[in-house]
């Protein structure tokens, strides 16, 4: 696991990077920890899809916590961002750019390790992928990358957030392989939305964060409508 922390506070740097290794000797981790003074030393160094994880404090000198994520979303959608701060005030900005959780600071190492426990079951179903064959050409997807599914004269086409992937297959047989997991819904005949995905559930479609609309069934509008909101409840109430 990669992990930045980025605060201009050398003794909250410190204080977060022996929490870390601490969780990691408990459950048996290996993590790679870089220290970062400021954000723009942050941005500086910054390749995308380099860390898993990164905490920010909000309040910092230059570019604050906000500022510094918003950047990073610009080409890493992926990674975990963590806020450490002594303030949940700008709770609303970071939900824009989809913060994964918020630290209080001061908190206690009991309150860390909870919210880590929830980081490696996340980051455990992003590394999850399934296998199709693409042409001659068998193609590793990862579930995180899935946008939405569709089927059309026997092909599958896997709508991820870098190309559409198309293959010959059955849709029960690819159904199989994505429904299994909570985060997937056959909302449509033949089409599978990844929940994650989802920006706005409005009427009659999901809108996703790709802005692309994905149609719900007449029929299931109210059973979707509510397994929809029932994961987003599970995905919150495991962050509390």
């Amino acid at each position: 696991m990669k992990i930045a922390i980025i605060d201009d506070l050398r003794t909250e740097c410190e204080l977060l990077s022996e929490y870390i290794h601490r969780y990691c000797a408990d459950h048996q981790l290996d993590a790679e920890v870089t220290l970062f003074k400021s954000g723009s030393h942050f941005l500086e160094c910054f390749t995308p899809h380099t860390f898993d994880l990164i905490f920010l404090d909000i309040y910092m000198d230059g570019l604050n916590g906000i500022e510094t994520a918003e950047k990073i979303r610009e080409t890493d959608s992926d990674c975990l961002l963590i806020f450490s701060t002594t303030s949940q005030f700008h709770a609303v900005k970071g939900f824009r750019v989809r913060a994964f959780d918020y630290l209080v600071k001061p908190y206690s190492y009991e309150v860390f390790e909870e919210t880590m426990r929830y980081c490696d079951e996340t980051l455990f179903k992003q590394s999850r992928y399934i296998e199709v064959k693409e042409g001659r050409t068998h193609v590793k997807i990862f579930l995180k990358d899935i946008v939405y599914t569709d089927y059309s004269n026997h092909y599958i086409y896997i709508h991820t957030k870098r190309r559409i992937v198309k293959c010959y297959m059955p849709f029960s047989d690819f159904s199989a392989l994505l429904l299994p997991y909570p985060q997937f819904v056959n909302c449509y005949r033949n089409c599978i939305v990844n929940m994650d995905e989802v920006d706005v559930l409005d009427e009659k479609d999901f809108v996703m964060l790709s802005g692309e609309r994905v149609p719900i069934n007449r029929g299931l509008r109210t059973e979707i409508r509510q397994r929809y909101a029932n994961y987003e409840f599970d995905k919150l109430n495991r962050r509390l």
